[in-house]
């Protein structure tokens, strides 16, 4: 077998190797959003009970005040406007707390739907790796075979591509007219010189890349069959 042969074998288990990856890595993320979203809500029910408590302190520590306040109140006449003033505070610090137990409970609600979906997205992780457990030990034995008799150089730039288009390291040509010559990259879909193509003929340890998107180029029997004679 050539060169491209073998890069086409790879090529193939490589795209099926990446397709089931894929499907455990999108469970994998899915589960990630919801792990921050529980981590944000968890951030902000502490930082409520922070807030919960400071007021619940100023509130005693304003009531103490206030004895102390009313005590001297026979004695001093300007008590009485200070002991408004911190009525007026200890009103102001309960209605924030009443706000705050109102947005824990909030929390609470959301933390608890949070929790729901969190396990939803474990649960399903399990599964994918599960389902996919076995054909996916045999894709990654068959992908070791069929890059194991590749150059490492031809091998690299193989993985290189794979890794910067998503498994989409190689692209057939496409003939847009026989009789002018005129061929394209079916993933880029820009024109290919002339000369990509009819050096495709005749080599059997090496490859020709896409002038634009620089991925494996190689042609489909129905198409070698096409242009071969026109190119001998």
């Amino acid at each position: 077998m050539t060169l491209i042969d073998n890069l086409l074998t790879l090529y193939k288990v490589d795209r099926q190797v990446r397709s089931l990856r894929s499907r455990v890595e999108s469970a994998q993320i899915y589960l990630k959003v919801q792990n921050r979203e529980m981590d944000s809500i968890t951030l902000e029910r502490t930082e409520n009970e922070v807030q919960t408590k400071q007021r619940k302190a100023n509130i005693a520590n304003k009531a103490v005040n206030d004895k102390q306040y009313s005590a001297l109140l026979a004695e001093v006449n300007t008590i009485k406007e200070l002991r408004k003033s911190f009525e007026e505070e200890i009103l102001i610090e309960m209605t924030s707390v009443e706000e705050l137990e109102l947005a824990a409970a909030d929390i609470s609600q959301r933390a608890d739907e949070r929790e729901k979906v969190e396990q939803v997205a474990e649960n399903e992780l399990k599964v994918r790796k599960s389902e996919i457990a076995e054909q996916l030990a045999e894709l990654e034995t068959e992908r070791s075979t069929a890059a194991a008799v590749i150059p490492e150089e031809a091998l690299n730039e193989f993985d290189s591509l794979a890794d910067d288009y998503d498994g989409e390291a190689m692209a057939a040509i496409e003939i847009i007219d026989l009789k002018r010559k005129e061929y394209s990259c079916t993933a880029c879909s820009l024109r290919l010189p002339l000369e990509s193509v009819t050096s495709m003929f005749g080599i059997k340890d090496n490859f020709v890349s896409c002038v634009s998107c620089d991925r494996i180029l190689y042609l489909e029997a129905e198409s070698r069959e096409a242009i071969a004679p026109t190119e001998k």
